[in-house]
Order: structure tokens, then C-alpha cells, then sequence
């Protein structure tokens, strides 16, 4: 088991933050065709929160559905923080919902969002939009239909050069400008 440091991570500013949001609402828009397909923005808490609410802010989605898990370690699970709400506003029951996160690595957090939502929300199709997708991880996740990112990371560390140059790979894990790089590393290392 591997131990990261300070000098493992690679802080992201916020242009650069800015600059991964409009590949992500250009790549939103060249599949659905009108960011207006979008009926409902779903903020995976904590990371998700920023990215969700910046998201319907440029893409002018009015609904956020806040939602939030957390990893815990012994034993290793995942356990739902906040349940999703009632949506109060008129939404048609074929929705769709794009579910937003900062950084996705196996996709396991994303996978029980969406299996949540999906349980309250049956007839809804469910899309993730993560600012970062770790290299070498998932394709394909349960109950997404589709994924769009805005940069890969070789945040695992087992991209060869070729590879981090081919897929311009973001290098290092990343930190997002309102992250503490302590807290983590924390996280990261108790994995």
C-alpha cells in the first residue's frame, strides 16, 4: 500500500477549474444537443457541490438535487449522508439528471447516487459529469447512461509515459482550489 505526500498532489487553480467546466458543458451540449435536455443538476456532495452549482449556473438549470455519501474505512463502506429530496418544482417524470462530481476514480459513490436517484426517481436517466476522471478506471457505470469529464488524471500513478502523453493525462493526485491537501491525503491514504 502505497503512501502519498504533499509532493504527490497537483493543485488545480481556478481558471484551470473554469477552463475543465466549459469542456464538460461542451461535451453536455454535443450529446444532447441543447443544454436545455438537462432538467436536473445532482451535486454529489462535497466536490460535486461546487461543480453542480457552477454547471447550473452556466447552463442555467434551475433544479439542484443535493445528495452526499461518504467512504468509511473499517469496515470499508459507503453510507448515504443525505437523502434525495422531493423535487418542488415541475420536472417531467422522464428526466434527465446529470449528476455532478469533482473527481471520479472507480466510480463507486457515483454508481450509488445514481442507484438512489434511480430508486426515487425510477423513469429517470441519470449522467455523470465529473471535472476528473482517474486513467485506467470504469468506462461504463451502473445506471449511468452516459460519462463526461473534463480531464484524466494519472492520479494512480500507472500510466506509462506513452499513455500520459497520448490521453494528456492531468499528472498527480489533484487538489481542487477549495480542497486542504492534508484532509486529503487523509482520505486517500487510509484507502
Amino acid at each position: 500500500m502505497s503512501h502519498y505526500t504533499e509532493k504527490d498532489t497537483n493543485r488545480m487553480n481556478w481558471s484551470e477549474f473554469d477552463d475543465l467546466i466549459d469542456v464538460l458543458i461542451q461535451k453536455i451540449k454535443t450529446h444532447f444537443g441543447d443544454v436545455k435536455q438537462v432538467h436536473v443538476i445532482s451535486q454529489l456532495h462535497r466536490t460535486g457541490g461546487i461543480v453542480g452549482s457552477v454547471l447550473a449556473i452556466k447552463m442555467g438549470v434551475v433544479p439542484l438535487l443535493p445528495v452526499q455519501f461518504k467512504y468509511s474505512y473499517n469496515p470499508k463502506k459507503i453510507n448515504q449522508i443525505i437523502s434525495v429530496p422531493d423535487i418542488l418544482v415541475e420536472v417531467p417524470e422522464n428526466m434527465n439528471v446529470l449528476l455532478a462530481e469533482g473527481n471520479t476514480s472507480s466510480g463507486s459513490i457515483a454508481k450509488e447516487a445514481a442507484r438512489v436517484i434511480k430508486e426515487k426517481y425510477p423513469k429517470a436517466k441519470i449522467y455523470l459529469a465529473t471535472l476528473s476522471k482517474v486513467f485506467g478506471g470504469f468506462e461504463k457505470l451502473e445506471n449511468i447512461e452516459e460519462v463526461f469529464y473534463g480531464v484524466m488524471t494519472d492520479e494512480n500513478f500507472k500510466a506509462t509515459d506513452e499513455e500520459k502523453k497520448r490521453f494528456n493525462l492531468r499528472a498527480g493526485i489533484t487538489i481542487f482550489p477549495w480542497e486542504n491537501p492534508k484532509s486529503e491525503l487523509e482520505d486517500i491514504n487510509a484507502l
